[in-house]
């Protein structure tokens, strides 16, 4: 079992989440979970003008949620951790759980365990449980 986290731990963890709070930044890592993109393309998925893609990636790069890459003329901006994208897909996960629940009128949902590491060092999801 995890330790509790003391106070330091979660007003830096506050801080940080701040990072993800925004849905613009939502769409960014979206854009950024399967491969690297620059500025336009990002902005180009992200329905946003260049100037706001850039202001919100600067953000993101400054609390080191993504990486960027000259390559040439272009700066190629990537997730700079992919655990950052499996913490966005559990937390997805227990939306989507919560969200059927609701639908079912169940007011608290089961909670489902949390993933455990395969052999292959990757998250193995727990099957849903039934509510």
């Amino acid at each position: 079992m995890a330790r509790p986290l003391n106070d330091q731990a979660c007003d830096l963890m506050g801080d940080f989440f701040t990072t993800f709070a925004h849905p613009t930044r939502m769409r960014i890592l979206c854009a950024l979970q399967q491969q690297p993109r620059t500025v336009s393309q990002i902005a180009a998925y992200a329905g946003i003008a260049l100037p706001n893609a850039s202001q919100h990636l600067r953000l993101m790069r400054d609390r080191g949620v993504v990486a960027a890459r000259k390559q040439g003329q272009h700066v190629h901006y990537a997730v700079a951790d992919p655990r950052f994208i499996e913490a966005l897909m559990l937390i997805r996960g227990v939306l989507v759980d919560q969200m059927r629940s609701k639908a079912r009128g169940v007011t608290t949902p089961a909670r489902r365990p949390a993933p455990e590491k395969n052999a292959a060092g990757g998250l193995s999801t727990p099957a849903p449980t039934s509510v």
